[in-house]
């Protein structure tokens, strides 16, 4: 929806000088990433994907983008979603699957999962009410966490259910999500569904203890390896209905 050139190549000089200095301010620091258009970024317009809203300018920075910010993570795009977060149709068109570009991208975080799996950023931010990370993640053969509930503040991004809307990593790997995870996370006192939470990686406990379910007959052919590796690791693994 919106490039922000100028001011990504500004942050990646400073990242380059920090990083220069001996101030590393982690795994995120120089990391060029895209944030879903309702995620709230002023001065730049946050559209919503809706034809009412695209000229809007919020005056309040979204929590995940000031915690991203102080990660030394580099905002280069505001990406596409459905109009108001449903779906991939926005005002411009249609967000495109880059492995098949004559099917859309699925919705509504279809702008960060298509922008990922075209290779244009690290990582991006998506958000989900009913699927809308996972969905899209699915369509474009990229990794999503859709987080638990109160786990990321969801504070000046647009609101579709006070009671069901998730923020959350869309990346290449479930390493990237997780590293993206641990810098967004944790309570907010401008969302109050937020809650005191740890989520400490990289780590290394075991998983020899763990019990994992699967969906019975669900798991797709690019999910069973993943099952298969957990298995050989020493995790139990169960089938639900």
């Amino acid at each position: 929806v919106h490039r922000l050139d100028d001011h990504a190549l500004a942050t990646a000089a400073e990242a380059d000088r920090e990083l220069s200095a001996g101030k590393d301010r982690g795994a995120l620091h120089g990391i060029p990433y895209g944030a879903k258009d309702l995620i709230a970024i002023p001065p730049w317009p946050t559209t919503w994907g809706a034809p009412a809203y695209r000229d809007q300018v919020r005056s309040q920075t979204a929590t995940v983008a000031e915690k991203l910010q102080s990660a030394g993570a580099i905002l280069i795009a505001k990406l596409s979603l459905g109009a108001l977060a449903m779906g991939d149709e926005w005002f411009a068109g249609t967000t495109r699957n880059p492995w098949s570009p004559r099917q859309g991208s699925s919705g509504s975080s279809a702008g960060s999962a298509s922008a990922v799996a075209a290779g244009l950023c690290g990582f991006a931010i998506g958000s989900e009410t009913l699927g809308s990370i996972i969905s899209p993640c699915r369509r474009c053969h990229v990794t999503g966490l859709r987080p638990t509930f109160g786990r990321v503040s969801r504070a000046g991004c647009m609101t579709l259910s006070w009671s069901m809307d998730k923020i959350g990593p869309i990346a290449r790997t479930a390493e990237d999500c997780a590293v993206v995870l641990a810098a967004i996370m944790g309570h907010d006192p401008k969302d109050p569904s937020t809650c005191a939470s740890s989520f400490n990686y990289p780590f290394d406990k075991p998983v020899d203890n763990w019990r994992i379910a699967t969906v019975e007959n669900q798991l797709t052919d690019g999910e069973k390896p993943c099952v298969d590796a957990l298995r050989a690791a020493g995790a139990e693994i169960v089938s639900v209905k």
